[in-house]
């Protein structure tokens, strides 16, 4: 049997990003999973292009912009052209 290393759960935690609780609660419940994880990677940023999401995440152009937009009438976010604002920084941090 082969156990994990402290470099192995060194390089594990440099490679993961978090997902908010709150968007397990309340009326945030309803959103689907990817727009949640795509919502927990945009906030390593706060800001980033719609190109650089579906690059980063393996999401077609046509995922993201549903995930962007269910996240938009969540409130969470705000999309101008194609940059994308996290809103509800406030509610994580």
């Amino acid at each position: 049997m082969q156990y994990l290393t402290e470099y192995d759960l060194n390089a594990i935690d440099n490679n993961t990003f978090r997902v908010p609780r709150f968007l397990f609660n309340g009326s945030y419940q309803k959103i689907s999973a990817d727009s949640k994880l795509l919502f927990a990677l945009m906030m390593e940023r706060q800001s980033t292009a719609l190109e650089e999401l579906s690059n980063e995440s393996g999401y077609s152009m046509t995922l993201i912009k549903k995930c962007l937009n269910e996240l938009a009438k969540a409130g969470l976010i705000q999309v101008h052209d194609s940059l994308i604002l996290i809103t509800q920084m406030r509610r994580i941090l």
